[in-house]
């Protein structure tokens, strides 16, 4: 797999904009200062153990602390519960066991976006989007973000369209007509009914927006940002559609921390497009 300097990425860009869709993760958020799926990891980890252990939570405030850290999973690791540590089921799973109520997850996660705005990334995404750079943008975080810069971007909340779970079949007859920009929401919205966030949901993805996804990857190249590959649905829809003739014309790019280890499915998944010959690489950088 290529380490693509990120001045290279930069000259090839703009020469590919109407090619290239996007896909931003949790990472993309983190700018804006929400916590990622490895935050919340630690934060689940530490209301399970607090309260199973009846331990004052002041005792484990600082999560960044590895001392505290191998405390907690050391507990963890005692029950035979948990998922292995660093395993890609660790989010699902805690998020889970830590709220089994639906409802109760969807109130956490509104908690979690409460007051939220965008960051630089997201204001300049929307100006590219307003300047018919950027046409079509994937996401699996529930936050308005890109929905947020874009009416500002904009001056209206009509320019962007906009297809979650709840509103599945928008995303397929926008790509059907070129309604751009179009932003899909694969895991849905923080206020839609059905949330994917835990194991078993996980596993399948909306029928509809999984075909559009897929759909897109036949039609457009990929730019990946702030997403560790950990969904199962989303993982499963990308390696299919990598079976298609000709996919991702514009090329595979994802872009990570500088420094970061990707797991070992997203490595699979750039070393068969290179050797599908599709440009594929991975770009590091320091923030989105």
């Amino acid at each position: 797999m290529q380490l693509m300097p990120s001045d290279e990425f930069l000259r090839l860009f703009p020469i590919r904009t109407t090619s290239l869709a996007w896909f931003l993760g949790a990472g993309a958020s983190a700018s804006a200062r929400l916590p990622t799926a490895g935050d919340l990891i630690w934060r689940f980890k530490r209301t399970l153990y607090c309260t199973s252990a009846k331990v004052d939570p002041r005792t484990c405030d600082d999560l960044g602390n590895e001392v505290v850290r191998a405390r907690l999973q050391r507990y963890l690791n005692g029950t035979g519960k948990y998922p292995a540590a660093n395993s890609p089921e660790e989010y699902a799973s805690y998020f889970e066991l830590t709220y089994p109520d639906p409802a109760d997850r969807r109130r956490f996660i509104e908690t979690m976006l409460h007051g939220a705005t965008p960051a630089f990334g997201h204001h300049i995404i929307a100006a590219l989007m307003k300047a018919g750079k950027v046409r079509l943008l994937w996401t699996t975080n529930f936050d308005r973000l890109v929905e947020d810069a874009a009416a500002i971007a904009f001056g209206s909340t009509s320019a962007l369209t906009v297809s979650t779970i709840d509103s599945s079949s928008v995303a397929i007859r926008a790509l059907n007509d070129g309604s751009w920009p179009l932003l899909g929401k694969l895991h849905g919205d923080f206020q839609s009914v059905a949330l994917k966030n835990t194991s078993e949901e996980l596993k399948t993805q909306e029928s509809a927006l999984r075909a559009a996804l897929i759909e897109s990857c036949k039609r457009f190249g990929l730019i990946v940002v702030g997403y560790s590959g950990r969904d199962e649905s989303v993982m499963n829809a990308l390696e299919e559609a990598m079976s298609e003739p000709n996919a991702y014309p514009g090329g595979l790019f994802w872009i990570t921390k500088s420094g970061s280890a990707l797991y070992p499915r997203v490595e699979g998944l750039l070393d068969r497009a290179e050797r599908a010959g599709v440009r594929a690489a991975r770009i590091e950088t320091e923030t989105f």
